[in-house]
């Protein structure tokens, strides 16, 4: 990780503005590669470009939830299990 990350400046440099423009670029990166990735999975089975991409919203979206209420459940004691 720190390889993929090393031409990230420190956010001392003007104020901040050189680390949020070039995470906003890994941002974009990242974004492009996933969908072509989904692209190229719904090809491969033969779904439709728009029902791989509601998935895999929808999985974007959700899969952050669950992991913060697991975590939240397991952390405490008191949680129903």
């Amino acid at each position: 990780w720190k390889l993929f990350f090393w031409p990230v400046p420190p956010k001392v440099f003007v104020g901040g503005w050189v680390c949020f423009i070039v995470s906003l670029a890994y941002i974009a990166f990242l974004t492009a590669v996933i969908g072509d990735m989904a692209e190229i999975f719904g090809c491969v089975l033969e779904i439709p470009d728009l029902v791989t991409g509601i998935t895999f919203v929808a999985l974007g979206t959700s899969m952050p939830d669950l992991f913060a209420s697991r975590h939240a459940a397991v952390e405490d004691p008191t949680a129903d299990a």
